[in-house]
């Protein structure tokens, strides 16, 4: 699980992958073409947002197409890319393309988009890399997100994940 230093570069085109029902977009005009079933599987987010369920295995809500699609608002397409591509590998359990700052970005969207395993990847990966990952709720102001009692000093760097229902 060795990973490269410099970062994984994503292309510029759009993204098609043969069999996508779902088209995703994202700000800055990138399309993605991709399989909605990693979405609804992985993440209760996604089941409600595409479904409107809780749970897996239901149809998609709406239709979205390549004139009609879902815009994604919250992450840009070079991180989305890096996210997709953990489902989307061209070589099954080799993800030594990713650099620790791209294992970051993957995990901020499985973080924030609820993709439980994904997250698991991420955090293994950061791991063996020596970056543990702290998770924590920030209070009301938001003022104090890190303090003494949360770094795990096993780990020489540290993530932070910071779970907020407010800008900060």
């Amino acid at each position: 699980m060795q990973a490269n230093t410099k970062s994984f570069t994503s292309v510029p085109e759009d993204l098609i992958i043969r069999g996508a029902d779902i088209v995703f977009m994202t700000d800055d005009g990138a399309k993605f073409h991709v399989h909605a079933y990693f979405f609804t599987r992985e993440s209760v987010y996604w089941q409600q947002k595409l479904t409107g369920h809780n749970e897996p295995h239901h149809p998609l809500s709406k239709r979205y197409t390549p004139n009609d699609p879902y815009i994604i608002q919250d992450v840009d397409s070079r991180d989305l890319r890096k996210f997709l591509r953990v489902f989307y590998n061209t070589r099954y359990g080799d993800y030594s393309f990713f650099s620790k700052f791209d294992w970051i970005d993957i995990l901020s969207i499985a973080h924030k988009w609820e993709f439980p395993q994904v997250k698991t990847l991420s955090k293994r990966y950061l791991g063996t890399m020596g970056y543990g990952v702290v998770e924590r709720t920030c209070g009301v102001h938001c003022t104090r997100i890190v303090d003494d009692e949360m770094i795990d000093r096993s780990y020489p760097n540290q993530v932070y994940l910071i779970s907020c229902g407010h800008e900060i």
